[in-house]
């Protein structure tokens, strides 16, 4: 027989036949997402073929639709890794017909958080507990006197961060603080993730697609079924399936005599179908120095043959310790069990007071040093984190270097009481990869380091290996015919060692590419010349392409050093030109930051 459906106020009833009572059995079986799918589904499926042909808000005349719960996506990131989890959250919303906007917070007006119900934010943390770049504005905006009461919001806070790190995910850390301190209610308790960070991110999506939908539910009584547009189209190859590419050249950029070691590096990338864009990336899965783990083996007393566990997989220890596990960056997690399995005191002294000072030229192996044990196999797995992709920026440019991609590396080198320890990538493709070697790869895609869409002109900023992407810069600039200048400061200790990619810039400049060419080399002269002083004094000239003609600044280079130092340069220069204070002038970089005129990649 037929029943009716219980409808709005207002409504008229309608008379629908129900389903068989065993079909009825199953729908009850269905987990949540596949009913949220299936709702959607159905009502496609009627819209788009009712009984008389009109459409189903014709034949059921509702009431005006209640709002849908106002939802919104935020992601900080640096690396693209935030920006990666966040467009898989609103992706799963949109699967469940759950709408939700998704921003980067550089694109993100903070003034209008208070209008939001739900705030979902993805933050990842970089150096000693910095937010990155796109985030600083809203980061000062939440703990400013103009910052909003947030007493309708609730939230849920991912942080992403590298445990090795003495202020692990920080920034997740004081967004969700300074939105409590606003009223903000948290919608679940914030979670932090390290390096191998893909078990938990896709747990948190689930869970906050759960209570988003709970809540879209009880404010509406029915989820909204409109799907994004938006598509995610993955690549074939990408960070877990990542590309076999094999060794075209590696040679030495340095000259005889120099203190480092550079190598220039190039990879084919033929029949991968990745491509890129200058300002991107380059993920190398790299293999730990054979040398160290069996020095980890030996002060562990066991023989490498041992068969553990990795990810349900069976393999030797020597193969978990070579290619799985991270054993050159320690995390302070690490340092604590251990000294809780050892008993000692140094080294609960060294996770209580002195890890990041420690960690700095100490690996793994140093640690156990200090307590060694007798390990089971097993037990130093179970310690160990997996091991991360090291991103180098890519220092070509696609279109000018077809199936291609060029790296720029230094070797990373410290040395401690127990002798050298290396860099695992840099090691890896300097010292261990010949030519016809192969190595795996993935394109890592970085949308705030980018050439501007127009021809405007561009000053770019580097030292040492943060040349690679401005050499990208070049060659697609070259490629494309742009009319606009290109201004490069390039900095390193010698001119006659360490000139990186000379001949191609000096060729770039008597050709006309290059408009202008700073260089500062810090150890030529007495008095040690860095990459600042340089920008310092073409000030005028600097501040002329600023504000009269529209340049783009780029820096790329150490974090905690250099970049800082420009940046200090930079805001010097804007306050004496423009005759400025000093709060002025770091208005004015603010706002070319959000204009996309200020951009950095540093590390």
């Amino acid at each position: 027989m037929n029943t009716k459906v219980e409808l709005p106020t207002g409504a008229e009833p309608l008379d629908i036949q129900p389903l068989e009572p065993e079909l009825l059995d199953q729908v009850k079986l269905y987990d949540s997402k596949t009913l949220y799918w299936l709702s959607g589904y159905c009502k496609g499926l009627a819209d788009a073929k009712p009984a008389d042909g009109s459409t189903i808000s014709q034949i059921i005349e509702r009431p005006a639709k209640a709002q849908a719960i106002s939802t919104l996506i935020l992601y900080a990131s640096q690396t693209g890794n935030a920006e990666q989890i966040a467009r898989e959250l609103h992706q799963r919303l949109s699967d469940s017909g759950l709408s939700a906007a998704l921003a980067s917070v550089a694109d993100f007006n903070p003034k209008e958080l208070s209008r939001q119900q739900i705030l979902l934010l993805v933050a990842s943390t970089h150096g000693e507990g910095e937010p990155p770049d796109d985030a600083i504005e809203l980061y000062e905006f939440l703990q400013g006197k103009r910052a909003p009461q947030l007493s309708g919001l609730k939230h849920a806070v991912l942080g992403l961060g590298d445990s090795s790190y003495e202020f692990f995910c920080q920034t997740g850390k004081d967004f969700e603080l300074a939105l409590s301190k606003l009223g903000s209610q948290p919608l679940l308790q914030r979670v932090d993730c390290d390096l191998d960070f893909a078990e938990d991110s896709s747990r948190w999506i689930e869970q906050v697609s759960k209570k988003v939908a709970e809540l879209s539910i009880s404010a509406t009584g029915q989820i909204d079924t409109a799907i994004s547009q938006q598509s995610s189209v993955s690549s074939q190859f990408s960070r877990n399936n990542p590309f076999t590419a094999t060794v075209l050249l590696s040679q030495s950029i340095c000259g005889r005599g120099s203190s480092k070691q550079v190598q220039h590096i190039e990879l084919s990338l033929a029949g991968s179908g990745l491509k890129y864009q200058p300002g991107d990336a380059l993920g190398v899965w790299a293999k730990n120095n054979p040398l160290t783990v069996e020095e980890i083996l030996a002060v562990g007393q066991l023989n490498g043959e041992e068969k553990v566990l990795i990810n349900d997989t069976q393999k030797s220890l020597r193969e978990a310790l070579s290619e799985n596990l991270e054993v050159s960056l320690v995390n302070k997690s690490f340092v604590s069990e251990y000294a809780k399995l050892t008993g000692s005191k140094q080294l609960e002294e060294i996770a209580a007071e002195a890890f990041s000072s420690f960690v700095r030229n100490h690996q793994l192996v140093d640690l156990l040093k200090i307590a060694p044990i007798e390990l089971e196999a097993q037990q130093l797995v179970d310690l160990l984190k997996p091991i991360k992709p090291r991103l180098y920026s890519i220092a070509s440019s696609y279109d000018a270097n077809p199936e291609e991609v060029h790296l720029t590396v230094a070797l990373e080198r410290t040395e401690n009481e127990n002798g050298l320890r290396f860099g695992t990538a840099s090691h890896f493709l300097i010292e261990r990869l010949q030519e016809d070697d192969q190595v795996l790869v993935f394109v890592d895609k970085n949308t705030r380091f980018k050439l501007p869409a127009n021809d405007q002109p561009v000053i770019m900023i580097g030292a040492g290996t943060g040349i690679a992407p401005f050499r990208g810069f070049l060659q697609q600039r070259q490629f494309e015919k742009a009319s606009g200048e290109n201004w490069l400061f390039f900095g390193n200790p010698h001119f006659n060692t360490d000139f990186l990619y000379q001949l191609e810039l000096q060729r770039y400049l008597k050709d006309g590419l290059l408009s202008r060419l700073d260089l500062a080399f810090s150890r030529d002269q007495a008095e040690k010349i860095y990459v600042q002083h340089r920008l310092l004094q073409q000030g005028s000239t600097v501040w002329r392409w600023i504000e009269h003609r529209q340049a783009v600044i780029y820096v790329c280079g150490d974090r905690n050093n250099m970049a800082r130092a420009v940046e200090e340069t930079l805001l010097e220069i804007i306050r004496r030109e423009s005759g400025g204070s000093a709060e002025s002038a770091r208005d004015y970089l603010s706002g070319l930051t959000k204009n996309r005129r200020y951009q950095r990649d540093i590390y």
